[in-house]
């Protein structure tokens, strides 16, 4: 087995693993992940299956810093990789619940997905009262004018 091979087999004993472990047990996992999304090492469908993942624990864990660690995590794939907007539609549908440092996350994450749907959930934002988020807003709608952006 190649060392790719060795990695994912790591990976699938990490998601049965998961489901048992505690926040943070989750915590680590994520900057694992994360680490290994930004140097770009897993093919792409693994990389959805991994962001599938620190998506749902953004958005549904408990722990703040679980869910910071995922959305840093997620930000991070975006660089190397094309996420579908569908693999954040869930950070998209429930926008209102981060806080503004997780949102700044989210906008640039939202944004690299150079989809033009993600423009109806971070416009609301360009007015949002902390001056990051603004910024951060401001930045995902440059981002989303690109010419690389695709079509609703």
């Amino acid at each position: 087995m190649d060392e790719y091979g060795q990695r994912l087999d790591q990976l699938e004993t990490a998601w049965a693993e998961l489901d048992r472990a505690d926040s943070r047990q989750h915590e680590v996992w994520a900057d694992g992940l994360g680490d290994l999304l930004a140097a770009g090492y897993l093919i792409q469908a693994d990389a959805e299956r991994v962001v599938g993942w620190l998506v749902q624990r953004a958005v549904y864990d408990v722990d703040y810093a679980v869910r910071e660690s995922a959305l840093h995590a997620v930000s991070e794939a975006g660089v190397p990789y094309q996420l579908p907007y569908a693999a954040l539609e869930p950070l998209a549908a429930n926008i209102d619940t981060f806080e503004p440092l997780l949102l700044e996350y989210v906008l640039f994450s939202l944004s690299a997905t150079h989809d033009k749907r993600a423009r109806g959930s971070i416009e609301p934002f360009l007015s949002h009262p902390d001056v990051a988020v603004r910024e951060e807003a401001e930045l995902a709608m440059t981002e989303l004018r690109d010419d690389g952006a695709q079509p609703a």
